[in-house]
């Protein structure tokens, strides 16, 4: 028997719900329920339930693999962290910055810009609108 289904077996032998359980951890009712049926016991859960209640849990994650042998992170830390992108690049209409500036001051339509640049109207607005120029 793995660890999240002794909690399970635990709780319903001291009459505790799945619902008031999560309420004295912290956790939503969901988050609890997925992490003890798939024996995804986290350092955090591990040691909530031994404040809380004195149960001692080994903290254990899952470890998935893919086809090519690859480590699969577990669901909640999927996905890119924060500013990993490759930040701003120069935009094909940055080296024309004052003659565009000009133009809208002529009274050019964003078309007529995109059109000029080989670029799109969205694009030209978007660009603008980062600039502070419109």
């Amino acid at each position: 028997m793995n660890d999240g289904a002794r909690v399970l077996q635990w709780a319903q032998q001291n009459g505790y719900t799945l619902t008031w359980l999560a309420g004295k951890l912290g956790y939503s009712r969901q988050r609890l329920s997925v992490a003890l049926h798939r024996n995804d016991m986290s350092l955090a859960l591990c040691k909530a339930l031994f404040e809380q209640f004195h149960v001692r849990i080994t903290p254990f994650r899952k470890v998935r693999w893919e086809r090519d042998g690859k480590r699969k992170k577990p669901v909640g830390e999927r996905g890119r962290t924060p500013g990993a992108g490759r930040g701003a690049r120069q935009s094909k209409l940055d080296p024309h910055d004052e003659a565009i500036a000009g133009r809208l001051a002529e009274g050019a339509s964003y078309r007529e810009i995109a059109k000029l640049y080989g670029t799109t109207p969205s694009n030209v607005h978007d660009w603008l609108k980062k600039r502070g120029l419109k």
